[in-house]
């Protein structure tokens, strides 16, 4: 068991870059803050309407 097995596991590597600091269209570039709770493809573009993701 030497050599830092069983330290982390699988869920060792999740997390490394955080949540999206905010949402951006990838239609038209209109970007919006990230709100918790919310994922941002659930959030729309109020320009196109086309649905968020996470930047």
């Amino acid at each position: 068991m030497a050599g830092g097995r069983g330290r982390g596991g699988a869920a060792a590597g999740r997390g490394m870059g955080g949540p999206p600091a905010k949402c951006v269209c990838p239609q038209c570039g209109y970007e919006a803050a990230k709100k918790r709770g919310l994922p941002c493809r659930r959030m729309k573009c109020p320009k196109c309407g086309t649905p968020l993701v996470g930047e």
